[in-house]
């Protein structure tokens, strides 16, 4: 079973960014909390939408079976965030076990991919949903991609992983055995050959970014001077 963690809009041109904010948070209560990823989901970029570079939100992935460990795992966050987060930047904070993740949660997630939401939508879901909610700085506007993140990673079939296994400790062509022992369970080329052979590598030596694609992990590659290119899906 999984606790879902979701963070928005915790950056601007001064701040880490989302990205690695919430891998810092997962650091940091991992030590009670098992962490089993924490993956990125793309949203609507839009004009009328406020973002720094990219419109997206992050998602820590807990393994974690009860219920009653979300007031704790919130408010364990809660307090990291607002020591942490820039004081120009609007972030939101969303948790929810596997089990309060309802067809319409999921539905906004997938909304937030198409279309300009509400701040007053989310809330409201939070409620009717009994899902840990809330927003910080002076807009708060970071809980739609808050619960629209927990609402995406929860149908393990968005976005891409930031963190999983070791994968970030992989940051050179390495073979392909290396990378399924680092936690990817397949690998495809983008017209769906499998790889099972074979160089990875990535742009300038960074860390791989497999999918979630029906609940496995998986790594698409494009095949470029007898190696395999990594390529960043959402």
């Amino acid at each position: 079973m999984t606790i879902y963690v979701g963070i928005d809009n915790t950056s601007n041109n001064e701040s880490v960014g989302t990205a690695k904010f919430a891998r810092r948070v997962a650091k940091k209560i991992s030590d009670k909390y098992p962490v089993y990823a924490v993956s990125r989901h793309q949203f609507y970029v839009h004009p009328k939408i406020n973002y720094s570079t990219y419109n997206f939100g992050a998602v820590i992935h807990l393994d974690c079976d009860d219920e009653k460990f979300v007031d704790d795992i919130f408010f364990k966050i809660k307090k990291i965030m607002e020591s942490e987060f820039n004081i120009e930047s609007n972030p939101g904070l969303a948790v929810a076990h596997e089990n309060q993740i309802s067809p319409a949660i999921i539905n906004y997630g997938q909304d937030a991919k198409k279309s300009i939401l509400t701040q007053q939508r989310a809330l409201d879901l939070a409620i009717n949903s009994n899902i840990k909610l809330e927003g910080f700085g002076k807009t708060e506007n970071g809980v739609i991609g808050a619960i629209a993140s927990i609402g995406l990673a929860a149908t393990k079939n968005d976005g891409r992983f930031l963190q999983i296994g070791h994968i970030r400790t992989i940051k050179e062509p390495q073979p392909v055995e290396n990378f399924i022992k680092a936690g990817v369970e397949k690998i495809f080329t983008l017209d769906g050959l499998r790889i099972t052979k074979g160089i990875i590598f990535n742009d300038n030596d960074k860390p791989v970014k497999p999918s979630p694609i029906n609940g496995e992990v998986i790594l698409f590659v494009v095949e470029e001077d007898g190696k395999y290119k990594a390529v960043n899906k959402d």
